[in-house]
């Protein structure tokens, strides 16, 4: 005889909540080295006129809206990290960090930001930037008086495998980068004289042959992570 299965009368489809994590963009980090589209002028937030060398000691909050003709422009040998806070609203507590790593002598180190007020930006030249932190002799964000720019492809570091991150909060929400590692932004140089190089001018000397090597680029987002109720049938 065949049997037909009813379905048993009152019993409902289960239904479970999870929380789902979504990414909000809050603002950007861009990095240049030695070219030309980055000597202080027609970059947002990186507005520093080539010939006024104090500013480019100072690192500081620019709104983006500034442009100098980088005309006759000496392009700076070191690396400039721009943090833009594209949101509506203020990023706290911000700082910017290096992770330790042993194999190329580098020990952690950070740099006290503060605030970025919606819609500005910060830029850093390690070695010219001053956080009027203290920071160990020979440390990536050392400030020694008047400030000259850390020219990684010379000095160090330069690996492809270093580890950057930007922390900050918005509200009581903590924001980040997310680790930022120079070999994952491997560009040719903008004159075409090499084949490959990172945002720090290396690995090694490798921007040597360039004059205009590493533009502006954006490496990485700076973003929030917000928990939402998914229904799971």
């Amino acid at each position: 005889m065949q049997k037909c299965l009813a379905p048993l009368a009152g019993l409902a489809l289960a239904t479970s909540i999870q929380a789902a994590s979504a990414q909000t963009v809050v603002g950007t980090v861009t990095v240049c080295y030695y070219s030309a589209e980055c000597a202080f002028a027609n970059i947002p937030g990186i507005v520093h006129a080539p010939d006024e060398a104090q500013k480019l000691r100072d690192s500081g909050e620019h709104q983006g809206v500034l442009a100098v003709s980088a005309t006759g422009a000496t392009p700076v040998d070191a690396p400039a990290f721009e943090f833009t806070n594209t949101s509506k609203t203020a990023i706290t507590g911000a700082n910017f960090s290096i992770a330790a790593n042993g194999k190329d002598g580098v020990a952690l180190d950070v740099f006290h930001i503060g605030t970025i007020k919606p819609g500005a930006s910060f830029v850093i030249v390690p070695g010219a930037s001053n956080d009027k932190r203290v920071h160990k002799a020979g440390a990536f964000f050392a400030y020694s008086s008047p400030g000259t720019p850390l020219d990684t492809s010379d000095s160090g570091p330069n690996a492809n495998n270093l580890k950057f991150t930007f922390d900050g909060m918005v509200g009581k929400q903590q924001v980040t980068s997310g680790p930022i590692e120079p070999g994952n932004s491997l560009s040719k140089s903008v004159d075409g004289t090499v084949a490959s190089l990172n945002f720090l001018g290396g690995p090694g000397n490798a921007d040597g042959p360039c004059n205009d090597c590493y533009a502006a680029k954006i490496v990485a987002q700076i973003t929030a992570s917000t928990a939402s109720a998914v229904p799971v049938r």
